[in-house]
């Protein structure tokens, strides 16, 4: 897939028209639309204005393969959920994660 479609595929994944993209951007709906066809080349700024609105990194954006290694498919899945989280899940579930360490701690304490 073409870097202009992957930028259209991830637009529409985060719920944005072209015009409201644009809008946040500072820019034309016909900048956004340039670069989807492939009639021009997003910029660095186009990219990291993008992935900070999506809340995601560049190499997410543009669909590079993930630059570290997961450890397991649980590992790798439980990434993907939380990439889908907003910010209250987030903090919910790294309170959650949290108790669960504490306990983990708590229990290694009483077997020694």
């Amino acid at each position: 897939m073409d870097l202009g479609n992957r930028l259209a595929q991830q637009r529409k994944k985060y719920g944005y028209t072209q015009k409201k993209l644009a809008n946040k951007l500072n820019l034309s709906q016909q900048i956004i639309s340039n670069i989807e066809r492939g009639a021009s080349a997003p910029d660095i700024n186009f990219l990291k204005g993008t992935a900070d609105i999506y809340k995601i990194t560049i190499d997410e954006l543009i669909g590079r393969e993930e630059i570290y290694e997961t450890k397991t498919s649980t590992e790798k899945q439980i990434l993907d959920v939380v990439r889908e989280m907003n910010d209250y899940e987030k903090e919910l579930s790294l309170g959650l994660v949290n108790q669960i360490v504490e306990n983990r701690k708590k229990n290694r304490d009483k077997d020694k």
